[in-house]
């Protein structure tokens, strides 16, 4: 196990997503435009009319990743994540009447009505990720 410390929260971002917005593209936005390095996503709902998602499809060393597109009314109930170094690493849960939806959350997730999602600066978090034996991104001290 590895643990590692923040100097605090710095600036707080709320976004708001509109009908027909990337959720990942305006997290991403948000990223490029307040060059945030470090920061945790403590918050994402809403609706989508479109999920793009993967996740791991196998048990061997190397992951191996599924990848999948729902087209149809769905309910976000939580984006959450890391960006370390710019980069974001989230997960979405969502569901619809018939079926959850649980991922690594991809470009081409489009809004339905609305989406919230809330970043928090991590102010003194030096991070970065490195690879592992398996190809495995894992969190590091630069």
């Amino acid at each position: 196990m590895r643990i590692y410390e923040s100097e605090g929260i710095g600036r707080v971002f709320i976004l708001h997503l509109k009908k027909g917005d990337g959720v990942l593209e305006g997290i991403r936005e948000v990223i490029s435009k307040y060059q945030l390095q470090n920061a945790v996503v403590v918050s994402g709902i809403g609706s989508l009319r479109q999920l793009h998602y993967h996740f791991i499809s196998s048990l061997a060393d190397v992951a191996e990743d599924q990848f999948d597109m729902a087209k149809k009314p769905i309910e976000m109930g939580a984006v959450q994540g890391l960006i370390i170094e710019g980069v974001p690493h989230l997960h979405v849960t969502a569901s619809d009447p018939d079926r959850a939806y649980i991922g690594h959350l991809e470009p081409e997730s489009e809004v339905q009505y609305l989406a919230e999602i809330c970043m928090m600066e991590l102010k003194g978090a030096d991070l970065t990720r490195r690879k592992d034996e398996f190809g495995v991104s894992y969190i590091d001290k630069k």
